[in-house]
């Protein structure tokens, strides 16, 4: 055999450069025909040189690197040799598995085709979630390999390294565009998520045995508990008004956000609201299944409206299908981010999120006395874990449920002065934001 005899070993395959031209070989003497192939490039590639039916063939195990390591490629050599002494050629056998199921990153392209098909009510903003989380996490690591050839180990793996940041990028994306990807374990775990959704598709259609990322010890996200308070609340909605009146945002731009204060609806629920959507007679708004996350249980989303909702929306002049229409044709309203940048700049919040005035909703309707049934009914939660993740007191409002408690066994004069003020409740006639809010409902009609 040509090129060099020695066990193959991390260390080895490190201490050899790349030959000036053609390629070096490795042969391990460990394994018979297990090599290591280093081309002039200074790729490293493990092959296996087996013999099946008295003919010799070739076997390209992997690129040396994640998850081909010297053990691990060895061990796959051993398996295909035990293969060919039994009747199986390794070579065919790898490519019937490619065939069957494909690479990971192929799996997944008929995933985003096929799969539409399947899940008729998944929401178009969740596939584009996950094409997202496929593009920047899952297919730069794993998208070349051949999905049933994966492992728990490797699924591991991959999430540790997204975890710890190896997908990070920061790159131009248009004239003045920029994506920054960071990673991190709030990544791992949406990626996850959509891994693992793909592989239970694969399995229903026969394409996978098993979907192995339920076997993983996942990561959580990172959840972020941010309500406003009371002074915070008033001053955002006066902001608003404030940033309206000096053209600082449009009229449409402020109607949103007052909206999502007042009802804790989604923003996607408000920026794509249709007049076919809002029933003026009975002052609620009715999502059908594909526009809300309740579209899995195949519910529609009753959103009732207080009084200042429902006049903010009879103000609204009907210029299209969309309540709040784009300038360019009728589709949602475009910039709504830009728009709350400015907004809760000028309030002084600048670590809120838009999504926090939904959190900030649920513990407003938590500390006014509300059930966590009503209130998850309220927001649209099939479960009422995400009621919880929501409803978070303030610590005014867990203060006063701890004094409530005092008060059933310490004598009065040893209890320390209410400092706390009572909780606002703004009212439509003082201009703030009504916290005493009525509950909706929801499922079907």
């Amino acid at each position: 055999m040509d090129g060099i005899r020695a066990r193959i070993t991390i260390r080895l395959i490190d201490a050899t450069s790349a030959p000036p031209d053609g390629e070096l070989r490795i042969w391990d003497t460990d394994v018979r025909g297990f090599m290591l192939r280093v081309s002039s490039t200074g790729r490293k590639t493990y092959c296996l040189k087996y013999r099946y039916s008295g003919r010799q063939r070739w076997l390209t195990i992997g690129e040396h690197g994640s998850p081909w390591t010297p053990d691990t490629a060895r061990t796959r050599a051993k398996e295909a040799l035990y293969q060919a002494t039994h009747g199986e050629d390794p070579q065919l056998v790898k490519a019937e598995t490619r065939a069957k199921s494909g690479t990971v990153k192929e799996l997944f392209e008929r995933y985003f085709v096929e799969g539409r098909i399947d899940k008729p009510l998944k929401r178009d903003s969740s596939w584009k979630v996950d094409r997202t989380n496929f593009n920047r996490h899952i297919g730069p690591l794993i998208g070349k390999r051949i999905a049933r050839e994966l492992t728990v180990s490797d699924l591991s793996q991959w999430q540790a390294q997204v975890a710890a940041g190896k997908t990070s990028l920061d790159v131009k994306t248009k004239k003045q565009g920029r994506a920054i990807v960071t990673g991190g374990t709030g990544a791992a775990a949406r990626s996850m998520r959509t891994l693992s959704a793909m592989l239970s598709w694969a399995v229903r259609k026969e394409l996978l045995d098993q979907n192995l990322a339920t076997k993983i010890q996942k990561y959580r996200d990172q959840q972020r508990e941010r309500a406003l308070t009371d002074d915070e609340a008033v001053n955002l909605w006066n902001m608003i008004g404030e940033a309206e009146k000096a053209w600082v945002i449009t009229k449409d731009f402020a109607d949103i956000f007052r909206l999502i204060m007042l009802t804790g609806a989604r923003r996607t629920e408000i920026v794509a609201l249709r007049w076919s959507e809002v029933e003026f007679e009975r002052s609620r708004l009715v999502l059908p299944p594909i526009r809300t996350k309740m579209g899995a249980l195949n519910r529609s989303r009753h959103i009732v409206l207080s009084a200042p909702a429902l006049e903010i929306l009879q103000a609204c002049k009907r210029r299209g299908e969309h309540v709040f229409p784009s300038s360019v044709g009728d589709k949602p309203l475009v910039g709504v981010n830009r728009a709350w940048e400015k907004v809760r700049t000028l309030a002084g919040i600048p670590d809120v999120r838009l999504h926090d005035l939904r959190h900030s909703f649920a513990t407003f309707a938590v500390e006014n006395g509300a059930s966590l049934f009503q209130i998850g009914r309220t927001l649209g939660h099939a479960k009422s874990v995400s009621t919880e993740r929501y409803a978070h007191p303030t610590d005014a409002g867990a203060r006063a449920i701890a004094s409530g408690v005092a008060a059933r066994f310490v004598p009065p004069s040893t209890q320390p002065p209410a400092n706390d003020p009572a909780p606002l409740k703004a009212t439509q006639d003082q201009g703030m934001l009504p916290l005493d809010l009525p509950i909706a409902e929801s499922g079907g009609h």
